[in-house]
């Protein structure tokens, strides 16, 4: 990971917690971060990657057909 700037070093602290200490991108996601500051971006951006596939048509299709279910014991 390469960030080139001014601050560049409070938006690379938790990257390098992704890259080399193995945090999932959905904790980093899940944070709650101070705002505004340069760290917020981090969250915006892994929300940005993370949006599209959360809300696609086909896991909409799969929530709906899975809450659709009923058995025996739903009657």
């Amino acid at each position: 990971m390469q960030i080139l700037g001014p601050q560049a070093g409070d938006i690379l602290s938790e990257w390098v917690a992704i890259v080399n200490g193995g945090v999932r991108l959905a904790k980093i996601a899940s944070a709650i971060h101070p705002y505004p500051t340069l760290s917020e971006i981090n969250k915006k951006v892994i929300g940005s990657v993370f949006s599209p596939k959360i809300f696609s048509s086909t896991v909409r299709k799969g929530l709906k057909f899975f809450f659709g279910l009923k058995g025996r014991a739903c009657s």
